[in-house]
């Protein structure tokens, strides 16, 4: 069982008022100074998960997650990030390029949620400023990575995130991403099917209608058929499996909250390969 830590950096971060209230974050100096201004103190660790690393087809791969947490001047805790990505243990030019990949993917996020004034970060600390109620849980968005696939001389990666920004619940999500086995370059599914992108989004609609049609107890709206059948955008909602391409409508989109995400699976040998 392996469990390695690396402190990556413990910055402290100013957030200046702009002239609407919103908050702000920009780079500051070693210490949080007292300021009529919104203090951000922010701690980022990576670290490995704790658990055995896993295996994908012929690679061997393990969890890493980078953390950060932001706390308003006033003290209470306003948001947390918890990023978990794929970490490749092999040396070949795909692991390489796809470890730089997630790599470069957690400090992208991180920057926006630092800086970019319409994060989730940003309107929590605006609104933790002001809020007086006690023992509320702080706002959060945490990403997890639940599917790695080898299959078709590709890797596929699946991370399911959930955003909790106050009320009763938040909402989950998902990011896919396919990665030449090869060099590790990011790939298209429309790019390794022999179909055209109408001819996957009919045999994804067909099953898709029937299993509305065989199983209502999963909790479908009224018009989920309607919505199915005009959708067109099924490759953007999919991820890869031993089995064949996982097809999926987002909660709320097909049916309610509690019913979740919605799958339907077609086939290697029903996309032609």
């Amino acid at each position: 069982m392996k469990k390695r830590w690396r402190k990556m950096a413990a910055c402290f971060v100013f957030l200046l008022a702009l002239p609407m209230g919103c908050g702000m974050a920009e780079e500051g100096q070693n210490e949080v100074e007292q300021t009529d201004t919104a203090a951000v103190e922010s701690t980022s660790v990576v670290q490995d998960a704790d658990e055995e690393s896993m295996t994908a087809g012929t690679y061997t791969w393990h969890k890493e997650t980078e953390e950060t947490a932001w706390n308003a001047s006033n003290g209470k805790a306003a948001f947390t990030v918890s990023l978990e990505y794929p970490f490749f243990e092999g040396e070949t030019a795909a692991e390489e390029a796809i470890n730089a990949f997630y790599q470069e993917w957690a400090a992208k996020k991180m920057d926006f949620y630092d800086s970019d004034p319409n994060s989730s970060v940003q309107n929590a600390l605006e609104f933790w400023e002001s809020d007086t109620t006690e023992d509320r849980a702080p706002w959060s968005d945490e990403y997890s990575v639940e599917v790695v696939t080898a299959v078709q001389g590709v890797i596929s990666v699946r991370q399911d995130n959930y955003l909790y920004t106050g009320g009763a619940h938040g909402m989950p999500g998902r990011e896919t991403h396919i990665f030449s086995g090869e060099d590790g370059s990011e790939v298209t599914l429309a790019s390794l099917l022999p179909l055209s992108e109408e001819e996957v989004n009919e045999l994804a609609r067909e099953k898709f209608l029937a299993r509305i049609e065989e199983h209502p107890e999963d909790g479908y709206f009224e018009d989920a058929a309607d919505t199915i059948n005009a959708k067109t955008d099924f490759l953007s909602q999919s991820y890869l499996t031993q089995e064949g391409v996982v097809f999926y409508a987002q909660p709320y989109e097909i049916g309610p909250y509690s019913s979740g995400f919605h799958e339907i699976t077609l086939t290697w040998e029903e996309l032609g390969l």
